[in-house]
């Protein structure tokens, strides 16, 4: 669904494009001759060997010469084809150009057939059709191509164009950076370049990897710098190369001196908005009354106004390239890019004397930009920096559904960025977040052979991969995801269905989300016919996932998924036990960490592993012992397989031995206290019975109801629940709360068996009338009150599955229980003349009548 709309968005905004050329004259390409400005280069007609040549042709000459002062850059290409590959690669000519301050000049279009001329310029030739590269990342540039595809191209043709475009972005106030390849991705055999500059203009160059030597000279005024070199093969990139390694020969251009310099000019264009109207202002308003003077809550406020209710789209025509729109209209369109989004949350913080700041970085270099020269050409994104409370908060603008509460919230590791603040000269290293992590339990419950397998899956994510898994689920929708989960499956098991919905229990203050899938399996256990034997495979999918392809050629880092932080663990349960030795593994190396355990408990086989990347890529000096890993991993590291006979021994208990003992244990020991408590001697009493005497009645008939119930109640949760199974006992599995679960089982089970012995005591004592109820079921209230507190908190601590699930009703309940029927027990004058029975029975004696006549008493 969303990819229709990004297509029926694409289609929208071409209409506009297509309406706005219309009424503003569609953008041209002109025909015109050669600038008088360019210099001139060595001839030269070798060819590369042809062992090099790829796709069918390669670049006879590539010349670009930049004018600076001129604000032109002319292009020159002869391409020649060597095959019919060559003639489906190499037969068009494609030039983006942004018309809304470049003009595009061509100055020849020809093909040389047998040494012979054929020109092929003209006007009606082209296509100038808008090129939004990035329209399906929701920016929209306003550029376009010019699109000449050639006809009756051959073998053999040489293909040769020129044209020059003029004019800079008035963005830039004139001042020059520039970024310039000395190779590209095809086999070069001639390369020149030259950049013509006013002698008086100050150029800084930086040179990456194989670059040839400048050759500098000046005349009229102007400085020359003049590149040329012979023979360059054709760069390559790796699929999993970082997205900061370029192994291409280049240069960095800038007129900048140092980052001031930049500073100032983003301050120039981004100043923060004062004295704001309109709707920005009322929501400003709003939320100050909302925070009440918490600087913390309208920070947040602030910032989910902007990530939740801004959605992401830039317009970045001309000059809006880099400037950003006014925060009131922002606002009001709901819509943005990066700065934009950035600058709208700065001047809504410093609205409420927040100190903010917007700060560029780039997303891709991430660090790796501290190696660039000073150059508005650095950056591709921008962020903000904002200091509340003392504490300072990094934030992006742009992440969607981030959870967290106050200034706890997940910042991307952008490595260095550039704060604009007045006075700073220099990059800033952002502290990096604490990431999350991502924790996996697949659970295989096997009825028996013939029954489908239930299979869930419980995924919880934490900060940042809640943050994404909240996004994406927001974005495909439940019926979606529940397709590609199925999906996913049915790679692995040909023969699964969805069981249930996909249940999804997010905690956006702890920014924590949990999704839990239901599937069955049929035929999960294969039968071999010969042997009589059910076998099933495991694989860890999850973490073979995460582990990237590349050959023994590559010579590039191999990027990883980083920041990750993956606890998985798949968890069969078979009737008839396990008996299987425990085996561990572990890999651990500078770039990532890789653990793994096999155990089996009763009924319960755990395979646990891990697996966390250190940093954002491996190394090439790496490579080989991280492949040697991978393949280690993928034979037997990350499978395995198991055979089952029934029948061939008894089948083990599914119960708990020690709950059952401790539960036998504890009631038979509770019973034998209440008969010592029961006949525990007990002062006589001597009443006369017609004037004091109270049988069991009035509000106390309610509290043999409660009692009796609580009773019952608690039989039930003991028996209905399977805290005397294994499978309970083995729930939680692995991790540092193992001990802490299996505590609080116990505990519940023991308060349970207290709760029940207890209110059925209490319930003999008040049908008998004994003198020791009172005191003894005023403890039992106190009692009850403190067990459903400690469970409770207890819940919040260990928060797992059903068995630790933070129930405050029962809490609650027990709390209101026992301050009423404590008041009730110390004030009643009908409880003081009820329960006067001691022990033993002939400790009293009555007065008066042999047979009692009732009196009416006000309680």
């Amino acid at each position: 669904m969303r990819k229709i709309y990004l297509t029926l968005l694409i289609y929208f905004l071409c209409l506009l494009v297509s309406s706005a050329a219309v009424n503003s004259g569609t953008p041209a390409v002109h025909i015109s001759t050669k600038p008088t400005w360019l210099g001139t280069y060595k001839a030269y007609n070798q060819r590369p060997s042809a062992r090099s040549i790829e796709k069918g042709f390669f670049y006879a000459l590539i010349e670009e010469q930049i004018h600076v002062e001129k604000q032109a850059d002319y292009h020159h290409f002869i391409k020649e084809i060597v095959s019919e590959a060559g003639i489906q690669n190499a037969s068009q000519i494609s030039v983006s150009f942004d018309p809304a301050f470049e003009r595009l000049d061509f100055h020849d279009i020809t093909i040389w057939r047998d040494n012979k001329p054929i020109n092929r310029l003209k006007t009606s030739s082209f296509k100038v059709l808008a090129d939004e590269k990035d329209l399906s990342n929701f920016v929209y540039q306003g550029s376009f191509s010019a699109l000449c595809i050639l006809d009756d191209i051959r073998k053999g043709d040489r293909i040769e164009y020129s044209y020059t475009i003029t004019g800079r972005n008035p963005i830039f106030n004139g001042k020059y950076c520039d970024g310039v390849y000395f190779q590209w991705y095809q086999p070069i055999a001639h390369q020149y370049t030259a950049i013509i500059v006013s002698a008086q203009r100050k150029l800084n160059f930086k040179y990456f990897n194989k670059v040839p030597k400048a050759i500098i000279s000046e005349a009229a005024g102007l400085k020359r710098y003049e590149y040329e070199d012979f023979q360059i093969p054709a760069g390559h990139d790796d699929d999993n190369q970082p997205s900061w390694y370029n192994a291409l020969g280049y240069a960095q251009i800038s007129e900048y001196n140092d980052w001031a310099g930049i500073v100032n000019w983003a301050l120039s264009i981004n100043p923060t908005a004062t004295n704001i109207k309109g709707e920005l202002a009322d929501r400003i308003k709003q939320l100050k009354v909302e925070a009440k003077g918490d600087k913390v809550k309208y920070f947040r406020a602030a910032v989910k106004t902007v990530q939740d209710e801004v959605r992401y789209m830039g317009i970045e025509i001309g000059q809006y390239s880099h400037r950003a729109n006014n925060p009131e209209k922002v606002f009001k369109q709901r819509y943005g890019d990066c700065k934009d989004k950035s600058l709208l949350l700065v001047s809504m913080l410093k609205a409420n004397d927040i100190e903010a700041n917007i700060v560029l970085v780039n997303a891709d270099q991430d660090e790796h930009i501290a190696e660039y020269i000073p150059t508005y050409n650095a950056f591709n994104h921008a962020v903000v920096i904002a200091t509340v409370n003392g504490k300072q908060v990094w934030i992006d603008a742009t992440i969607d559904y981030q959870g967290g509460a106050g200034t706890d919230i997940y910042f991307p590791d952008y490595g260095k960025g550039l704060i604009l603040k007045a006075g700073n000269n220099q990059l800033t290293t952002i502290p990096k977040s604490k990431t999350g992590k991502i924790t996996y339990t697949d659970t295989y419950q096997i009825k028996d052979m013939k029954s489908p397998v239930l299979f869930t899956v419980k995924s919880t994510y934490t900060l940042n991969h809640a943050d994404d898994i909240r996004d994406k689920l927001a974005s495909a929708g439940m019926a979606e995801t529940e397709k590609n989960y199925l999906d996913y499956y049915s790679k692995i098991y040909s023969k699964i269905e969805s069981k249930d919905s996909v249940i999804v229990d997010d905690d956006l203050q702890n920014n924590v989300l949990t999704t839990t899938e239901t599937y069955l399996i049929s035929n999960f256990l294969k039968k071999d016919s010969t042997s009589n034997k059910y076998t099933a495979d495991l694989y860890a999918n999850y973490v073979a996932d995460q582990l990237p392809s590349f050959t023994g050629q590559t010579k590039t880092p191999v990027s990883v998924n980083y920041p990750y932080d993956m606890d998985y663990t798949q968890r069969v349960i078979l009737p008839g036990g396990w008996d299987v030795p425990e085996k561990n593994n572990s890999i651990n190396r500078d770039y990532y960490h890789f653990s793994s355990r096999y155990t089996a408990n009763g009924d319960t086989l755990l395979l646990n592993y891990k697996l966390a990347y250190l940093q954002d890529h491996v190394p090439v000096e790496k490579l080989a012992e991280f492949k040697e890993d991978i393949k280690q991993l993928n034979s037997d590291g990350l499978s395995y397989s198991f055979s089952y006979t029934p029948g061939t021994e008894p089948e083990p208990s599914n119960t708990n031995s020690f709950m059952v003992l401790l539960a036998g244990s504890l009631t038979i020991g509770l019973i034998i206290i209440g008969i010592k408590i029961y006949q525990r001697e007990t002062p006589a009493i001597v009443f006369s019975y017609g004037s004091t005497f109270w049988p069991v009645g009035g509000w106390l008939i309610l509290v043999a109801v409660i009692l009796g119930l609580t009773g019952l109640f608690s039989a039930l949760v003991l028996i209905s629940s399977d805290y005397f199974s294994l499978t309970t006992w083995n729930l939680v599995a692995s991790g540092k709360q193992v001990l802490g679960y299996k505590l609080f089982i116990t505990m519940e089970v023991v308060c349970f068996i207290i709760l029940m012995c207890y209110s059925v005591y209490c319930l003999i004592l008040l049908i008998n009338k004994r003198d020791i109820l009172p005191q003894l079921i005023i403890n039992y209230f106190l009692f009850t009150a403190a067990f459903f507190g400690i469970d409770f908190i207890c819940t919040l601590v260990l928060k797992h599955n059903k068995f630790v699930e933070p129930h405050p009703y029962a809490l609650i309940y027990s709390i209101i229980m026992a301050f009423i029927w404590i008041t009730y027990f110390k004030k009643s004058i009908r409880v003081e003349d009820t329960f006067i029975v001691p022990y033993p029975h002939y400790n009293y004696s009555y007065e008066g009548p042999e047979t009692p006549v009732e009196e009416t008493k006000t309680l």
